[in-house]
């Protein structure tokens, strides 16, 4: 009796500890990821301020420009999980020269960057928008396309520092990026001081600063001498043609399916933009809310990716699977919290846009967008179960199989979407394929993580 009971109380530690250590990496990548969400809220909510076509024609752009570069970001953010697994390995003096191999990665996409520049009105004139939105679209995806470069190369620098479980780092950059971008918005869309009323482009040129501040100051960062000595990053300054190897290898399919889930959710904005700009205005207030509550779950599934990929080569599967049952706690309850919120508050959310000289298009808007909010309570906890465990299965190595249950997900959504696409109420339509879309990813998601078989997969070598 005694016996089963000790063990019992052994096993609870395990699973405190087991909290503790997923809460520890999670709450400030949470807080960084929670940052950009804001900075992005602000940032729509000032261009309706501004100007309502604006904002309507900045969600399109912005969600195109991820389109358009998620596949090298995707490239980039498997580098904190890859770099996890050779601190679990203890191959620590390795870490420099790869992290070489993912900047080289970020510099080898610029000239695609320059082309999505060059074509950016033909992009929006096939899509389908509507002709006021294309030109204030056109300008802003050009002057995003700047930072591009810098967006790349800033996530792929802050893999060292989730890798090495150092995300109180990211944390205080996002947080002074977040600041810096705030405050470049009220100045550069309304003008300020020395600064003149720029509109959309002040908005973009905002963005483009704050990723190449954090790139810069991730690199600064990484200079300092202790890293040296542990990492190797000046004696990595070279060109590995394995380690680049490695990081395409499980970098591609990431970003592929980072290309399915926004290009799939790209796809359903632009068809809902069809059918005018105050639809589309009232799924970007919507988006607006979701953003906030979604994005920081991506700091938790970042730490279940983390967590596994270490404890895979450090101290096998088994604490690798209580990092994720640690981490869908916190994110289900977050997300569940979030998903009340939605049902109770969503009359107090709206009124957020409701400006002293807020017009009648954006007013209809905002009624519709409060409807919206129920939809989005619906899939809330789907969408943290799904991030969460692809992020798990990523941290495992197993990133051919998130592409492409991905794939499936999105291409059955989609085609679902297009078949019996009503002719009337589209915008209630494609919310309802949304949410059936997350309800796909999750179901697909859960499917591999029970079956176990990323229990013996490996990114490194292990010494």
């Amino acid at each position: 009796m005694n016996g089963d009971l000790g063990k019992e109380d052994a096993s609870a530690v395990t699973v405190r500890a087991a909290m503790g250590e997923v809460w520890r990496i999670a709450l400030p990548l949470m807080v960084s990821t929670g940052t950009f969400s804001l900075v992005l809220f602000a940032d729509r909510t000032f261009l309706l301020k501004y100007d309502g076509a604006s904002m309507s024609a900045s969600m399109a752009a912005g969600n195109l420009f991820w389109v358009l570069i998620c596949l090298p970001m995707g490239i980039a953010s498997m580098t904190g999980a890859i770099i996890s697994q050779y601190v679990g390995a203890g191959q620590k003096e390795k870490i420099g020269r790869f992290l070489w191999q993912s900047i080289w990665m970020s510099l080898v996409f610029a000239p695609w960057f320059a082309l999505i520049a060059w074509q950016a009105p033909w992009l929006f004139t096939i899509t389908g928008q509507p002709d006021a939105l294309v030109p204030l679209g056109v300008l802003y995806l050009r002057i995003l396309m700047i930072g591009a470069v810098g967006g790349v190369m800033e996530t792929a620098l802050s893999g060292f520092y989730s890798g090495t479980e150092r995300t109180q780092v990211i944390m205080w950059v996002s947080l002074a990026s977040g600041l810096l971008n705030v405050v470049l918005d009220i100045a550069l869309i309304f003008g300020a001081g020395p600064f003149p009323e720029m509109g959309i482009a002040g908005a973009a040129i905002a963005s483009v600063i704050s990723f190449w501040f954090k790139a810069v100051v991730y690199a600064w960062l990484l200079m300092r001498p202790h890293f040296e000595q542990q990492y190797h990053f000046r004696r990595g300054f070279s060109f590995d043609f394995p380690m680049w190897s490695n990081l395409l290898f499980f970098g591609f399919p990431t970003g592929l399916m980072y290309v399915t889930e926004s290009g799939g959710f790209t796809v359903m904005l632009l068809r809902i933009g069809s059918y005018g700009d105050i639809p589309l205005r009232a799924t970007t207030m919507a988006i607006n809310f979701n953003m906030i509550a979604f994005i920081p779950l991506i700091g938790v599934s970042i730490a279940a990716s983390v967590l596994v990929g270490k404890h895979l080569t450090e101290t096998g599967p088994v604490p690798a699977v209580k990092s994720v049952y640690a981490a869908l706690v916190i994110g289900l309850a977050y997300s569940f919290a979030w998903m009340i919120a939605y049902l109770t508050a969503g009359d107090w959310m709206m009124s957020l846009y409701k400006f002293d000289n807020v017009g009648e298009d954006s007013l209809a808007a905002i009624v519709l967008a409060k409807g919206l909010l129920s939809f989005v309570a619906f899939y809330v906890v789907l969408d943290a179960t799904q991030l969460i465990l692809a992020g798990a299965l990523r941290g495992a190595g197993d990133t051919w199989y998130v592409l492409l249950g991905g794939l499936v997900a999105s291409g059955t959504a989609l085609a679902i979407g297009f078949a019996l696409e009503p002719e009337t109420d589209g915008l209630r339509w494609w919310w309802t394929i949304l949410a059936g879309w997350v309800t796909l990813l999750a179901v697909v998601m859960g499917i591999r993580f029970a079956s176990g078989k990323w229990k013996s997969m490996r990114m490194v070598e292990e010494a």
